[in-house]
């Protein structure tokens, strides 16, 4: 029996196939084709492709097998080839030519079998507050958990995950990133998971709203359309959020789908005028906020870039109103801006993307 077959066997994978599948399908944990699980066999790890989404994880081969023992030492000799999944991939196991997801690198640094990632929009909420490690403490009290500041994706990450979580931490919370939650099962794992996301929700939050009537008039021909999403359209109309989301990157997927930040319309200037000038931007920017008006994006948008566009919505209307957030930092929004594994992931998601839309 091969290793594939084995996997395939293994009813823990079944389970893990129908979590992933839950999770790919509920944009308060998964929006697009980012998150990633992963489960560990006989010294492989399968891990979630780059660029799929997994929410096909139940009809679709996702998942890529990765040298668990290789790629654990590069990491923890700081070798920076563990940045390339590539070279610990199990090819003779992986016909479909699938590249690992870089955050295979997140998944080694833990010994438990079952891992899931997920963009939590309320973990990411409480993952960008200044004060993120004691508001942490509070609302996971009893658990065990760890607060990992900021850190590139790939080996950089993985090293930061080892300098503050002590091995056989079950959650793990990414700062300005996401959620990991760690179990010898999968149940263990999704009932973490569940445990973690219903504690950082908040008992309230920001009301959706419409964009005003006359925005989609001052869009005309340039392109461009309200976003369709009432969450993401509040953050135009409440002066609070407008102030939170007027600034450098708050999260990767941000950036790796929309562009970095924002960008907000100028009282000098006409909504032609800031489409035109997100557009030409060297990094275009794909979300304009009209204060008072609402939110837009291209019309060519991409299902990714819509579901990215909802949930900078859903995350911004879960910050708590006294809270200060943190941002990438120029040189953090740089070294996403020219990673070579996102522009593969973007790539591929295209090319998914028009297949999707051709059946």
């Amino acid at each position: 029996m091969t290793a594939y077959e084995a996997l395939q066997a293994n009813p823990e994978f079944a389970a893990l196939r129908t979590v992933s599948t839950r999770l790919g399908l509920d944009p308060l944990q998964v929006q697009g084709p980012g998150g990633n699980t992963s489960i560990k066999c006989g010294g492989i790890m399968w891990v979630k492709a780059s660029g799929t989404w997994l929410a096909d994880a139940e009809t679709r081969d996702i998942f890529v097998p990765v040298d668990y023992d290789g790629l654990t030492q590069a990491i923890t000799s700081d070798d920076e080839s563990a940045d390339d999944v590539g070279p610990f991939t199990h090819a003779s196991e992986n016909p479909s030519g699938l590249r690992a997801s870089i955050e295979a690198t997140v998944h080694a640094s833990s010994p438990a079998k079952v891992v899931l990632h997920t963009h939590c929009v309320a973990t990411i909420a409480a993952a960008i507050r200044k004060d993120a490690p004691a508001f942490l403490a509070e609302k996971l009290d009893g658990l065990s958990f760890a607060f990992i500041p900021y850190a590139k994706p790939g080996s950089g990450l993985a090293r930061a995950i080892r300098e503050n979580a002590p091995v056989g931490t079950e959650i793990l919370v990414l700062g300005n990133h996401g959620l990991v939650v760690c179990g010898e099962t999968v149940a263990e794992a999704d009932s973490l998971l569940r445990e973690v996301s219903a504690r950082l929700t908040p008992a309230t939050k920001a009301d959706p709203a419409d964009a005003s009537p006359a925005l989609k008039d001052r869009l005309s021909g340039t392109g461009w359309m309200p976003v369709p999403h009432r969450p993401t359209q509040r953050i135009a109309l409440d002066e609070r959020l407008l102030a939170i989301a007027d600034g450098r990157t708050l999260y990767p997927d941000h950036l790796v789908f929309l562009g970095p930040g924002v960008t907000v319309t100028m009282p000098s200037e006409t909504v032609s005028q800031a489409v035109a000038r997100a557009a030409q931007a060297p990094f275009p920017s794909k979300l304009v906020l009209v204060p008072g008006h609402g939110a837009a994006m291209p019309q060519t948008a991409s299902r990714s870039e819509l579901a990215l566009a909802s949930a900078f919505g859903d995350v911004l209307t879960r910050v708590d109103p006294n809270a200060s957030v943190t941002r990438l930092s120029r040189d953090q929004e740089a070294e996403l801006l020219d990673w070579d594994a996102e522009t593969y992931r973007k790539s591929l998601n295209k090319e998914q993307s028009t297949q999707r839309h051709a059946t």
